[in-house]
């Protein structure tokens, strides 16, 4: 799995631009989010092969602005300070969380400054899915 940080403009429009260049190309998302701040939104998206979903967003002249590698975690859902747990691990070695969400397997998708130290540090938590 791959995760893609898209710009897209904070328009009517831009997603469903994204999406539907996607399911042209017969890509789909496995999970992710967009957030608007001011006229632009940043988007994460989960992919299983970023390079292919890289070159469609290309194409459709949709601006990407990395792939990365996401740290996916199973959580244990019902059990409260779960996030806390997981967030506080990673912040006393030091690796800063970019981005955090959920894939459609409801695990939880992390984006880090440091994805080798996030990978031993989240290791109990660590799903290959």
């Amino acid at each position: 799995m791959d995760d893609l940080e898209f710009d897209l403009p904070n328009t009517p429009g831009a997603l469903a631009d994204l999406g539907e260049a996607m399911g042209r190309a017969g890509i789909a998302f496995e999970g992710g989010g967009v957030f608007a701040h001011g006229d632009r939104a940043i988007a994460h998206f989960l992919f299983r092969d970023g390079q292919a979903a890289r070159r469609v967003a290309e194409v459709a002249g949709i601006r990407v602005v990395a792939l990365r590698q996401p740290l996916i975690c199973r959580l244990k859902q019902g059990t409260p300070g779960q996030l806390g747990q997981i967030s506080r691990a990673l912040a006393k070695a030091g690796v800063n969380i970019l981005c955090q969400y959920s894939d459609h397997d409801n695990r939880l998708i992390l984006i880090c400054d440091d994805p080798e130290k996030a990978a031993a540090v989240t290791a109990s938590w660590a799903d290959a899915g």
